[in-house]
């Protein structure tokens, strides 16, 4: 009897203190991406996701706002008042589109995201493309339901305490919104920098800061932390990137962005919006509908994969953002899949959208 309570305590306290990224299964996972589906007659009702994992699932999966899917089980640690959770337990929910308000698109990066963490163990970095996520930290309410509207990305990783130094230093690099945070004390400088978001000037970088990581399962990933310049040489993050791996990329960003920039194809290394895109065996649908923000390399031996904060368009090069990237085959495989129809360069095209925006406010962001 007292070896069962033993164990089945110890299962309790694993559950309830493990900081990871979770499938479906509520089984841990080292780092998942998932890729939403628009709100389209007949491609979906808004609330599917294309899933893929570490374990080397890639599969259609329903229903991202249930409390028992892939979100809800990751976001699991958040969901209790803050006067409840452990002192080795700490979060920042980051956006510039937080629910009910918005940031000052002057100071604060074009970005969002949310970091869980557990100082004795590992944490997670959720990278995203979602307005007013999370909406409530509750389990029947984290999902907002502007989000079924558009397509979005999300990338959750992984990580060792000891990695979150530099995730810190790179959420100051890009500026990050903190609209909800509990950090204790004892945590790194790095976390607790940046929920002092109203001490000193916003940090502006003169160079593309480009950082290492690497998840608790011993993937690599590169983060990038593109400056804040009107010209698009220096303020584009998917040119900046495209430099650095040595690659054509093919890049999805927000089809209703006001001043939406071209391909450019006069560099080195080209950057080609995608045109159309289809995920799974679904139809395909346009950047009109797709919120994402990510980037791929085109070159078969580079295999980089990058889930983003930033839109190609003029007012975006001067705001503060990023990308966080893996390199893996199987991964660039799927994206590329994705790209169906990467853009010509021609004469620069604005969308003709619908003002009623569930995206980012087209007056502030995108």
């Amino acid at each position: 009897m007292w070896s069962f309570l033993l164990v089945f305590g110890l299962l309790c306290w694993g559950s309830h203190g493990s900081v990871t990224c979770k499938n479906d299964r509520n089984v841990e996972v080292d780092w998942y991406i998932l890729y939403k589906m628009p709100r389209v007659g007949g491609i979906s009702t808004g609330t599917e996701y294309f899933y893929i994992d570490s374990s080397g699932r890639n599969e259609e999966l329903s229903n991202i706002n249930s409390p028992n899917g892939v979100l809800g089980n990751t976001l699991r640690p958040l969901f209790r008042p803050i006067r409840n959770m452990e002192t080795t337990f700490g979060f920042i929910s980051y956006s510039d589109q937080p629910p009910g308000c918005g940031a000052d698109p002057n100071r604060f990066g074009h970005s969002k995201g949310l970091v869980m963490v557990d100082r004795t163990g590992t944490g997670v970095w959720i990278l995203h493309s979602t307005p007013r996520f999370p909406f409530r930290r509750d389990q029947n309410s984290f999902w907002p339901n502007s989000g079924n509207r558009y397509a979005q990305t999300f990338i959750c990783v992984t990580f060792n305490y000891n990695q979150f130094t530099t995730i810190g230093t790179h959420l100051k690099y890009i500026n990050a919104f903190p609209f909800e945070h509990y950090i204790p004390d004892d945590f790194h400088e790095e976390l607790k920098n940046v929920v002092k978001w109203t001490e000193g000037s916003p940090y502006n970088p003169d160079k593309v800061e480009i950082s290492l990581l690497t998840s608790k399962g011993r993937q690599g990933f590169k983060i990038f932390a593109k400056q804040a310049d009107a010209a698009e040489a220096v303020g584009d993050l998917y040119r900046s990137i495209a430099n650095h791996i040595r690659s054509n990329v093919s890049a999805q960003t927000w089809g209703c962005q006001p001043q939406r920039s071209p391909s450019i194809c006069s560099i080195e290394f080209s950057v080609n919006n995608v045109e159309d895109i289809k995920v799974g065996n679904r139809q395909t649908w346009k950047p009109t509908v797709d919120h994402s923000k990510w980037c791929v390399a085109t070159d078969q031996n580079k295999h980089w994969t990058c889930i983003a904060d930033m839109n190609r368009a003029e007012s975006q090069y001067k705001r503060f953002g990023g990308a966080l990237c893996i390199q893996l085959e199987k991964v660039q495989r799927h994206f590329l899949g994705f790209a169906i129809h990467p853009q010509i360069c021609r004469k620069r095209r604005y969308p003709v959208c619908d003002p009623d925006s569930d995206g980012d406010n087209l007056q502030l962001i995108g």
